[in-house]
Parts: structure tokens; sequence; C-alpha cells
């Protein structure tokens, strides 16, 4: 009987290793060693080698599971991060994904957790934010003022409604100024222990309302994300080592997803019996911004039934049922991977005066993801036509309106590559047209 031992030794190691397989298995993308590991990484890091650096977070985290693998690439990127800084660590994380689908899903996380390992106490805001780049929906500008927040400078008000106006000034622009104050409502729910209305009202101090609105949106996400019941939340954990030193988590009965922080959350983070919760609970402020983050609790509640979360949409107040629509859209693309076909089957139910700003969400979540427009009007060209497909075409004019703010020639240039019927929505979004063309979906009830 030949064992694998004698195989080996009939056919030698090294022609095995040239084979490739032995028993069905890999023998190059075996892990290393741990030691073995470091010395690589510090080899590539040392070299500025990002594929390589890629590959060997996929080799070393690849035969993981689930929760397990996700870890392992937390803490890969964690080490990383330290070492490399911000550029190095994302253009290996998107390597990365090239090599493992799931990370294309999770990417944000993974971002946020770059972000947040690479502003130190002591550390240039400006400088380390300036690094960033938007991949994977720009999460490493978010962790940056999370861990900023977070550090040890305390929460005031003076220190809240100046922080973006600082950063502004390395890195100016619409966009930027964006993931700022997005990163900041982040930042302030963590720091004030996932008490939203606190967070909220903290947001409030921000003089100007749409960076009030931006800010809103990241607390609400937030609040989300540490109370989902699929994950635990690594952005917590991070600096929570940072700050105390790898405590044991507290008790945390009753707040699912939530296992960090000092002491439970003094604010309900979610609600059994209310799908609608927090926003059933909120004050008109903050209605915008809570209903397009809903989408996933609704999702989560339902077990990802879209069909089931779509019918929760529908009880949501009349003037803001479209947002929730709009968050499943966002839910759409990121559950499916950018999957097109499976994106639009998603998006297809409910009730048909709401489903326009599903697909709105879905198109606004692919340029979002890369950066590109021609994601975006590449998904809307494949959904049907109708009033689905004119309000996708809105949805990539608003988005060229962020990517080009100041550059409205770039803005007509890209909405001339949309197939003709789509253009004048395009141009619309893009603030191209003072009026709406004729027939493009309306608000249901709106007047």
């Amino acid at each position: 009987m030949i064992t694998l031992r004698s195989a080996v030794t009939v056919i030698g190691i090294s022609s095995a290793v040239t084979l490739g397989w032995i028993f069905g298995r890999p023998l190059l993308n075996q892990p290393l060693p741990a030691q073995e590991a470091e010395a690589r990484m510090a080899a590539a890091t040392q070299a500025g080698d990002s594929v390589a650096l890629g590959r060997l977070a996929h080799r070393q985290c690849q035969d993981r599971k689930g929760a397990d693998r996700q870890q392992c690439y937390e803490q890969y990127f964690l080490a990383l991060a330290g070492t490399s800084g911000v550029r190095l660590s994302l253009a290996s994380l998107s390597v990365l994904a090239d090599l493992d689908r799931v990370v294309r899903a999770e990417g944000h996380v993974y971002t946020h957790i770059i972000g947040i390992r690479s502003w130190q106490p002591g550390f240039d805001i400006g400088t380390v934010f300036a690094a960033c780049t938007g991949l994977f929906q720009s999460g490493c500008y978010h962790g940056v003022i999370q861990s900023y927040l977070t550090g040890d400078g305390g929460l005031d008000s003076t220190r809240v409604v100046w922080l973006c106006d600082i950063v502004a000034q390395q890195v100016p622009g619409y966009l930027a100024r964006f993931q700022c104050v997005h990163g900041m409502g982040h930042g302030l729910e963590m720091a004030l222990n996932w008490d939203l209305p606190r967070a909220l009202s903290s947001c409030d101090w921000l003089p100007s309302p749409w960076d009030r609105e931006a800010c809103y949106g990241g607390a609400f996400m937030e609040n989300a994300v540490a109370s989902s019941p699929r994950a635990h939340h690594p952005a917590a954990q991070i600096i929570a080592d940072r700050d105390v030193g790898s405590a044991e988590p507290e008790d945390q009965s009753g707040h699912e997803g939530h296992d960090m922080g000092a002491g439970p959350p003094p604010f309900k983070m979610r609600d059994s019996a209310d799908a609608l919760y927090p926003c059933s609970i909120m004050a008109e402020q903050y209605l915008q911004s809570c209903y397009q983050l809903q989408g996933g609790i609704l999702l989560d509640r339902t077990g990802q039934d879209w069909v089931a979360a779509a019918a929760e949409c529908d009880k949501a107040p009349a003037h803001v049922r479209h947002l929730c629509y709009l968050s499943l859209g966002t839910n759409a693309s990121g559950f499916t991977v950018q999957d097109t076909r499976r994106a639009i089957r998603y998006c297809s139910v409910g009730d048909p005066g709401y489903q326009a700003w599903c697909f709105l969400g879905v198109a606004k979540n692919y340029v979002d993801v890369t950066g590109r427009a021609e994601d975006g009007i590449e998904f809307c060209r494949a959904v049907p036509e109708g009033r689905n497909r004119r309000q996708c075409w809105v949805a990539i004019g608003e988005e060229l309106l962020v990517l080009y703010t100041a550059d409205s020639a770039a803005r007509e240039r890209v909405c001339g590559t949309a197939p003709e019927k789509g253009r004048e929505d395009c141009r619309y979004g893009a603030g191209l047209l003072a009026a709406a063309p004729e027939g493009l979906p309306i608000i249901p009830g709106a007047p």
C-alpha cells in the first residue's frame, strides 16, 4: 500500500511540489509556520510588494472557515497596518480580494480595521487620513476618524466641530469631507459606548445641515453593525485592546453583537418586538438617515427574506418609505457582492411604487464600492426597461455629482455614455437639468 510518506519518497519532494498536488492538496499553498510567515511578511513589507503580501494573507488563512478565517485576516492586516502603514495595507487587501470572494463582500470591515490601526495617539490626523483611499466604500477614512475620536483627547463640541475642517486642509473636496463626517458618526457612537441618542446629539454640534446628515448616517450605521447578531465587532476589539489591553468581554446579554465597551450600552440597540426600531422612536430630524440604514436590520430580522423585508419597509412612514427601499438596494449590492442578476431579483419585490429606490440603492453602491461610475452604468444597462431603470440612471447622475462636484464637463461626458433613453435622467441626477424629465418616478404621495 502506498502511503503519503512513501509517495513522497518515491517521487521526491521537489517533484511533488513541481506536480503541484498530492492527494488533491496544493503543497505550495499550505500555510507557512508562523516564524517563516513573519519573515516573508517583513521582507515583502520592506520591498513594498503588495502582491506578495496579499497572496501571503490568502495562503495563511484560506484553509479556515467562517469567523475563524475572518479573524485570521483581521490579525494579518492589524499586524501589516502597524508596520507598513495605510497605502501598502490597502493595496495588499485589494490583491487579497481578487483571490477570496468573501473578502470582496467584507472588504469594508477590513478597511475600517486598517484605518483604526494606522492612527495612533500622537500621529497627525490629517496625514494619516490623507493616506487612505476609497477602496471598499472608503472604510479606511472612517476607521481613522473612529480611532481619533476614541483616543485620549476626550469629546467636546470644539474638538468635534473642527475635526473635519482640520482634515480638509490636507484632503480638500466634497467626497473627502463626507468620509470624514460619516466616520465621525461611527467614532462618536463608539466613544459614547453605543449610546445612539447621545451620538446623534453630538452630531448636532456641527453647524452645517449637510455635515449633520452625514454624521447621523455614520452613527446609525455603527449602531447596526455593533448590534448585528451575525458577527463580532473587530473595530471595537481593536480600540479596546489599544486603550485598556486585552480585557475579557463583559456579559452583554440583551445587546446582540455588542461585546465591547465600558459595560452594557445604555441604549437598546435593537428591539425584537419592533422591526422598524430604532427609526420608530427617532425625532423627525433623524428619520432620513435612519431609514437609509434600516435595510440591514430588516434583513437580519427576516433571515435574508427580501419579500418579508420589503413588507416591513411598507410599514414605514410614507415620506421616508422610499429610503427604506433604498437601504434594501444597498444591501442587495453588498450581499450579492455586486452580482447584477441577483441584485435585480432582490429589488424586484415589494410595492412597485417604491421598487425604483431599491434599484437606486444598488446603483449607488456599485459606484461607492469601486469609485468607478462605469460599474454603476453597467448595472443600469442590465435593469429591465421602465421606471426602475430610469431611477437607476438618476442614481448614476447623483454619484457623478459626488465624484465630479466642480467639473460639470466630466458629468456631461459620463452621462453621455449612457444609452440615449437614460441620458437625460442621468443629467438630471447630476444637477445638469433644472427640471425632472417627463415621466421620471416620483415618491408616492409626494407633492
